[in-house]
């Protein structure tokens, strides 16, 4: 998983959650001499792959350590409510639809219209520097993404957001 992507952490810091550690050690250890130690302890350099690279790890602690498991639970949390709250506003708007099913917080829609429509409305929608939005292709048809994922988003966010893809929908 990339912490980068939900959990609040700057960029260049993936994890990898496992519960056979024996089994990455023995896939990965490849132990000179020098990094051997005593079989009781510990050594990350087994158990994962870069060895000599920076810290990154220390961003995700400070992150786990300043908000606990309730304070990232409260965020994640949040931001469904708030991908959720979105969604309904597609689904109830003529002429716009929910193209993919949302399990966390990443919604998926269009427009009525071709590929192209919605394409020229993405373009819009982030030229006027309010919002900035993603596309994607699904089953051969483009489509619009939004993503709640910062810290910081509100539903007022959520709110502007829709707003400005209807007006600019609108002046197509």
């Amino acid at each position: 998983m990339n912490p980068h992507k939900w959990l609040g952490v700057p960029m260049d810091c993936s994890v990898l959650w496992t519960r056979r550690q024996d089994e990455f050690r023995r896939a990965f250890s490849l132990v000179p001499e020098f990094l051997r130690s005593p079989d009781d302890a510990v050594n990350l350099s087994e158990v994962s792959i870069p060895l000599g690279r920076r810290f990154r790890a220390l961003k995700l602690w400070a992150v786990l350590r300043c908000y606990g498991r309730s304070g990232l639970q409260q965020r994640i949390r949040e931001h469904l409510r708030l991908a959720g709250l979105f969604e309904g506003w597609v689904r109830d708007e003529p002429g716009w639809e929910v193209t993919a099913p949302r399990h966390f917080s990443l919604v998926c829609f269009r427009r009525d219209g071709s590929d192209e429509d919605n394409e020229r409305l993405l373009e819009r929608v982030n030229d006027s520097g309010e919002v900035f939005l993603s596309h994607t292709r699904f089953d051969g048809r483009y489509m619009l993404r939004l993503a709640v994922g910062n810290f910081r988003t509100t539903e007022d966010d959520v709110r502007i957001a829709w707003d400005v893809l209807r007006r600019e929908a609108a002046a197509l």
